[in-house]
């Protein structure tokens, strides 16, 4: 059974994603650049789901390093602010064959209170390609996934969740981890030329929810 790592683990997204992981997945390690806070966010994170015996067995706190060198699919859940600086600084640590999703959301807000994409010619994880081992393969997903709604245990809810990834072998990875999670289905939008237009849709969603008093919007494609 693959080892599943959340790089930057105990914000929002890193703890509803290992929140559900760690129900399908035997060993989940829930990372931070803090021993102390991982393992103080593995506690609630326990303490708060009825899952107890299933999150303590398969959750385990642990150091972003320690994420980056044991972990077969890395979760990259890090602030786009410090994403960059983040991997590079753990690049050397990462040990080669492994699956690098970028959960980074290229988001900024302006002073007029509009959210916008400050992301230029190069998406977060084309320029994490340019650093990182070439036998770790790179993709983008769950930038349109609200944390909060995704942390509760949905009955009826569903939602996609857009990847773009460096080839077909690689979104068949992606979208396997992500349809072990109730209610989440994987749509391939492409190569790692797409990341960009993928890390930038959550500044839109957050437009939508403040313009049209929403909440928690999200994307599900429909087909006729």
């Amino acid at each position: 059974m693959q080892t599943i790592g959340i790089l930057g683990g105990t914000g929002d997204l890193g703890t509803a994603l290992a929140f559900h992981i760690a129900r399908v997945y035997d060993k989940v390690l829930v990372g931070s650049r803090s021993k102390e806070r991982a393992e103080s966010a593995v506690r609630k994170l326990i303490a708060e789901k009825e899952d107890a015996e299933t999150l303590t067995n398969h959750l385990i706190a642990a150091t972003n390093e320690e994420v980056v060198s044991s972990s077969d699919i890395v979760i990259a859940t890090v602030p786009y602010e410090s994403a960059i600086e983040t991997l590079r600084d753990l690049a050397q640590k990462f040990r080669g064959n492994q699956l690098l999703i970028s959960a980074s959301a290229a988001i900024k807000k302006t002073e007029k209170g509009e959210f916008i994409s400050p992301l230029n010619a190069k998406s977060l994880a084309v320029q994490m390609r340019e650093f990182l081992p070439s036998s770790v393969k790179i993709a983008v997903a769950f930038q349109t996934v609200p944390a909060n709604v995704l942390y509760k245990d949905r009955n009826s809810s569903s939602f996609d969740v857009l990847v773009a990834s460096e080839d077909k072998e690689t979104f068949a990875q992606v979208s396997a981890l992500i349809s072990s999670m109730k209610g989440l289905r994987a749509l391939d939008v492409g190569s790692l030329e797409q990341s960009g237009a993928v890390e930038g849709l959550t500044s839109i969603l957050l437009n939508i929810a403040t313009r049209n008093r929403l909440k928690s919007p999200t994307f599900k494609v429909e087909s006729f």
